[in-house]
């Protein structure tokens, strides 16, 4: 029994990523312009994460944000105590020629993935 409990405390919980839309009141460090999406990212506590976007068409830049700060592209994360983040995740177009909507996919590096469609 006591085996049985030990192997199930060393399975990892593993990552999830969700993306909803963005309601309520942007953070201080958002960009007004940019389309927002809420993101929800769960996992064991104290776990450090490393959240990546790609897949955006040319000029357009992802950030991801909290009331602190906005990272571009990436982000480094330590869980909580709780296994619980939030971010305010933006696709951001920067050039005038960029197309009207872009795709994105959100990653981390234990291969937890969501995607951003057009």
């Amino acid at each position: 029994m006591l085996a049985a409990l030990t192997l199930a405390a060393s399975i990892a919980v593993p990552t999830r990523l969700k993306l909803e839309a963005w309601t309520g009141a942007n953070v201080a460090t958002a960009t007004s312009a940019a389309r927002k999406y809420r993101l929800h990212v769960a996992g064991p506590a104290n776990a450090k994460l490393v959240l990546r976007a790609s897949g955006l068409a040319p000029g357009w830049l992802a950030a991801f944000c909290t009331p602190s700060y906005c990272a571009p592209m990436r982000v480094d994360v330590t869980l909580p105590a709780t296994g619980e983040a939030v971010f305010q995740f933006e696709l951001i177009r920067e050039d005038a020629a960029a197309p009207a909507r872009t795709a994105a996919r959100i990653t981390s590096d234990d291969g937890a993935s969501v995607s951003v469609t057009r």
